[in-house]
């Protein structure tokens, strides 16, 4: 009874930044949620960085961001993921619409398409994101290099909603989307750059993955057959016919599949030179993969 009587009040007082964080931060860590999802979704909020916040941690927050906020809270207490809640997530320095018919990006994916603009030639390309989802490498990729014509697919009809919004956001008009379960819809053509971050979870590994991935990221954009491993096979049987002379394959696998895929890359690929790369944090997480000349 004493935490429902302080959860009412909290629903109808004037609190302050502080004092709404520091209620914010007991009702999840007695939950066992993480607190720090509290501390960013009052900073997105208010529009506050963590500085300003602490400057402004005396004042009274507007009735309209408060009321935001505590519904956002009980959505925390969901294992709703933040970004989830607030329709948006950055990727790239650049803020994307997102729900859950689609991953929330992660700094892995910001690396290797770092890779492919720093590589990327003086010349147009062409290019195809296999399995855009929210969009985001199709769409970063076409504000970096506007002459290129990208092709953006998805099997999900409600994740290409969501690329599309995102593109429109932008008002990117060098992208083109395409409902197609890999190459499956995809004319015969060439392309000079084709990427893809597939779904590379083992349903073996979900005891490893938080419980909001679990609870609400889409199952089909997580998930593969054979170990995590049906995606790379298919696509590395198929990808040399729709690669143009020189053209690059990036793909981004999960830190434990290197050596499962390399071996299939020597396997159905093996004109290939394939490079693997690591994350900041030491983990072979990309690859780059082009036909010897």
């Amino acid at each position: 009874m004493i935490k429902q009587r302080s959860w009412s009040r909290f629903k109808v007082e004037k609190l302050s930044y502080s004092n709404a964080l520091k209620r914010a931060f007991s009702m999840l860590k007695d939950r066992g949620k993480f607190p720090e999802d509290a501390q960013y979704l009052l900073e997105e909020l208010s529009g506050f960085n963590y500085t300003q916040l602490q400057l402004h941690r005396n004042e009274e927050i507007p009735a309209d961001i408060l009321r935001k906020f505590r519904q956002g809270l009980v959505k925390l207490q969901m294992d709703v993921p933040v970004q989830y809640i607030l329709g948006y997530a950055y990727f790239m320095n650049r803020n994307f619409s997102v729900n859950d018919s689609v991953l929330i990006p992660r700094q892995d994916t910001e690396e290797m398409v770092q890779k492919i603009i720093d590589e990327h030639g003086k010349e147009q390309e062409s290019i195809l994101d296999i399995g855009t989802g929210a969009g985001v490498i199709a769409v970063t990729l076409g504000l970096e290099f506007p002459n290129d014509d990208i092709l953006a697919t998805d099997i999900s009809n409600s994740a290409l909603k969501v690329a599309k919004q995102n593109a429109d956001n932008y008002q990117t008009n060098n992208i083109f989307f395409k409902e197609s379960d890999l190459f499956e819809e995809i004319k015969p053509q060439k392309f000079d750059v084709i990427v893809s971050n597939p779904p590379y979870i083992a349903e073996s590994e979900k005891v490893d993955m938080d419980t909001s991935v679990i609870k609400y990221e889409p199952d089909l954009a997580l998930y593969g057959k054979n170990n995590g491993l049906e995606f790379y096979e298919s696509i590395s049987k198929k990808v040399d016919n729709y690669l143009s002379n020189g053209g690059i394959l990036y793909m981004e696998f999960g830190f434990r599949q290197k050596n499962a895929i390399k071996q299939i890359f020597c396997d159905n690929l093996p004109e290939y030179v394939v490079e693997f790369h690591k994350d900041i944090s030491g983990n072979y997480r990309y690859l780059k993969a082009k036909k010897e000349m």
